[in-house]
């Protein structure tokens, strides 16, 4: 592969200053983050935070779903049944060519804590949908449990990963089977037939 440009980024810092968080009440930590409960409220239960300033994973995605528990928390709507957010299970992408794409456990994780898993990796080549689109690079790769099932999380590196891998969030954040993504219907042809290959 040939590049011009190599691109390197270290951390970021919250946008913190000058908010006048001390006349307020709210606390912040040593780096200038806001710690929140799983509702987004600070120590001062009438203010809230999101986003990158909470200290949380820096993702848009992650963002808009603090504001969405924020509104809910302010219509009075958590108190029905409802999930809190689960960080370790959002899913991410880099937008590069081809794209990248992650959710959940991922494997080095799993085995610097010893833990078993079954790990399923099918390349798009072997999908169809690969070849009519002429673009047969990259693979979906599934962790799960291999005593349950239970799909722990998984990556996906190819065209539309950062779509693709939705299915794969959906199944970690519900605790389903790698069965559930095997026994559903899909589309065919489509890239997505790679999931439930991978998941076999």
């Amino acid at each position: 592969m040939r590049s011009s440009h190599a691109v390197l980024t270290i951390g970021s810092v919250p946008n913190s200053d000058g908010l006048d968080l001390d006349a307020a009440g709210v606390h912040m930590d040593g780096g200038g983050y806001i710690p929140i409960n799983h509702h987004c409220v600070t120590n001062v239960e009438h203010i809230y935070a999101a986003g990158d300033v909470s200290g949380k994973l820096p993702l848009s995605s992650v963002a808009s779903m603090q504001g969405r528990k924020v509104a809910e928390h302010v219509m009075g709507l958590h108190t029905r049944d409802h999930r809190h957010l689960d960080y370790d299970k959002a899913a991410s992408a880099i937008f590069t060519e081809p794209e990248i794409a992650d959710v959940g456990l991922a494997e080095a994780e799993a085995f610097a804590h010893g833990r078993k898993i079954r790990v399923t990796k099918v390349p798009f080549s072997a999908t169809p949908k690969a070849l009519i689109n002429n673009d047969a690079r990259g693979f979906v790769k599934i962790i799960s449990d291999p005593a349950t099932g239970e799909v722990l999380g998984g990556s996906i590196v190819g065209r539309h990963a950062a779509e693709l891998i939705s299915v794969i969030a959906l199944a970690v954040t519900a605790n389903l089977r790698v069965t559930d993504i095997v026994e559903s219907l899909l589309v065919h042809p489509a890239l997505a037939e790679a999931l439930a290959e991978a998941a076999e």
